[in-house]
């Protein structure tokens, strides 16, 4: 820490986590289509293996890389690249939820809500 307080290397190393689980959801972004409706994967045989694997890949690089620092005496590193990797996947997954709940309510929800609507003039008159 520096005399403000502030933890470099925890920064720096949550913001590279971040990094990196920011690049595994943009990924999972890309092998998805998105539909108005919401997320669909794609049907297709050769297209069902590449999310899996991809967040596979992405887990195992993480747990590496936090093995390998955890057994060299880096646990401050570890512990921030893992804090940063779990807050990208985190607010990617609220963001999609939000999308998805925000859709389901506008589609069910009746646009008036059975209140009546006046239509007002285009000009009110001076007085």
């Amino acid at each position: 820490m520096n005399r403000r307080g502030i933890d470099e290397v925890f920064v720096v190393f949550s913001v590279l986590g971040l990094a990196l689980g920011g690049l595994t959801v943009l990924g999972l972004n890309d092998l998805f289509h998105t539909t108005p409706a919401g997320w669909v994967l794609s049907l297709a045989k050769a297209d069902a293996w590449k999310p899996p694997t991809l967040i596979i890949a992405s887990a195992l690089l993480i747990g590496t890389l936090y093995v390998v620092m955890r057994a060299a005496g880096a646990a401050r590193i570890a512990d921030s690249l893992v804090i940063g990797y779990v807050a990208a996947l985190v607010l990617a997954a609220g963001l999609v939820i939000g999308r998805e709940l925000f859709i389901m309510v506008r589609t069910r929800v009746p646009q008036n809500l059975g209140l009546r609507t006046v239509a007002l003039p285009g000009r009110l008159p001076r007085a």
